[in-house]
């Protein structure tokens, strides 16, 4: 099946807007599944992503050392300090109302669509702010996880497992089944350690198991990276 993961992305991040566009600014101070950040980080990581040029993104990057994501902790966290949220609201529908651009062009668009549906989903799920995502979106973003760049995990956590669907007609890979919600699929397979207690099967203590050893792991350098990214002006 084949996707318009430019419309999608644009589209999702309409209702994203839209979604925060509601929220009283307290709320942006709020916690989200991204560790550390905030709703105004989570929001500034997206808006700077798609307004910063690219020669002052690649100049950030080789200032953390060719570290793309202490660039992208520098950049969230300089955006979310100088801006309140409806300028950063702002940014954000300008940004991802046309084409991508600056460094979120360097990014594969169906990455960049299941990247935001993701971010949706990390503000929404601790606010406890549920959504019905259409049907379109859900598989392309499930088309998507076995395609996503090395930094994202996805492939990995994905080994040798199956995924099914309960809600959308969707499976795929072979191994022990891992069957869920679409979204709580797409997020767990992205990192979300938070969406394992929606999955069931066979294979989903396993997947759990992955999660939680990341989680372990990665601690210590997300603490690392925000303190070298911390002193990159």
């Amino acid at each position: 099946m084949k996707f318009d993961y430019l419309r999608l992305m644009q589209e999702e991040s309409r209702d994203l807007a839209g979604f925060l566009a509601d929220l009283p600014d307290s709320a942006w101070n709020s916690p989200t599944l991204c560790t550390g950040w905030r709703v105004r980080e989570v929001v500034s990581h997206m808006a700077a992503g798609h307004n910063a040029s690219l020669p002052a993104y690649l100049g950030v990057v080789l200032r953390c050392g060719g570290s793309v994501e202490k660039a992208s902790e520098v950049l969230a966290r300089r955006f979310a300090a100088r801006h309140d949220p409806a300028r950063i609201l702002a940014a954000f529908r300008e940004g991802t109302s046309g084409r991508p651009k600056g460094p979120t062009a360097l990014i594969p668009r169906a990455e960049l669509f299941t990247d935001h549906l993701v971010h949706h989903q990390d503000i929404r799920r601790p606010l406890g702010l549920p959504r019905r995502i259409p049907e379109a979106r859900l598989l392309a973003a499930l088309q998507s996880l076995g395609k996503l760049s090395g930094r994202v995990g996805s492939a990995a956590r994905l080994r040798g497992l199956r995924l099914v669907a309960d809600d959308v007609p969707y499976r795929a890979g072979t191994g022990a089944e891992v069957r869920g919600p679409a979204e709580a699929l797409v997020m767990a397979v992205c990192g979300r350690a938070d969406a394992g207690a929606d999955l069931h099967g066979e294979g989903a203590g396993l997947l759990r198991q992955r999660l939680a050893a990341e989680e372990a792991a990665s601690g210590a350098q997300r603490t690392s990276t925000r303190r070298e990214a911390g002193g990159v002006g």
